[in-house]
């Protein structure tokens, strides 16, 4: 009776596991056979957004699903809330997209993005000019737990998805406009004093 407990036992652990393990973070799509090129897992969330994260490649990596120019990003919420956007920055133009995103490349489950760049619930805002930076929005929210995927431009190494905003938060400018203040009414006074 004792054995047959443990072996139900150690079978539940190997099924909670297993299903774990293959919680499906990305599609396996052309050069990227084992699914992600890129893994965000993102470990804490404040007002919806990413605030902690880390980001981890292929192994071995395999560079660019569609073999030229375009990375496909996989992203795991396991922060224990909701994630509803992540702000991404680049050098690269990650965010021009040119017609051959993921879903266009592969069927992707659900009505997907306009751009065909991520499948249903997962859309792109706040682009700049220059393609560089942009958010990408999970909606209604992806849980803790959950997984999704989407694809940028470019063939992107770890080190040129930067995440977080590119912009500085209205309290950092405001601290660096009055720092700026005070250093100039400083300046003033040193150069009067000195005549």
């Amino acid at each position: 009776m004792k054995l047959k407990c443990a072996f139900l036992f150690a079978s539940l652990l190997a099924g909670l596991s297993a299903s774990a393990a293959s919680l499906p973070q990305c599609p396996a799509a052309g050069n990227d056979t084992s699914g992600c090129e890129f893994l965000i897992t993102v470990t804490s969330v404040t007002g919806g957004a990413a605030t902690a994260f880390t980001v981890s490649t292929s192994s071995p990596d395999l560079g660019p699903y569609d073999g030229a120019d375009d990375t496909l990003v996989g992203i795991l919420n396991s922060s224990g809330a909701t994630l509803t956007s992540v702000s991404l920055t680049s050098p690269q133009d990650i965010f021009g997209f040119d017609g051959d995103g993921i879903c266009t490349y592969i069927a992707c489950p659900g009505a997907t993005d306009p751009s065909g760049y991520a499948p249903a619930g997962v859309t792109f805002s706040g682009i700049n000019a220059s393609y560089t930076s942009g958010t990408v929005d999970f909606s209604p929210g992806l849980a803790s737990g959950s997984s999704t995927f989407f694809s940028l431009e470019e063939a992107l190494t770890a080190n040129q998805i930067i995440i977080g905003s590119a912009s500085p938060e209205p309290s950092s400018v405001l601290l660096l406009g009055a720092g700026l203040t005070v250093f100039g009414a400083g300046l003033k006074r040193f150069r009067t004093a000195r005549k």
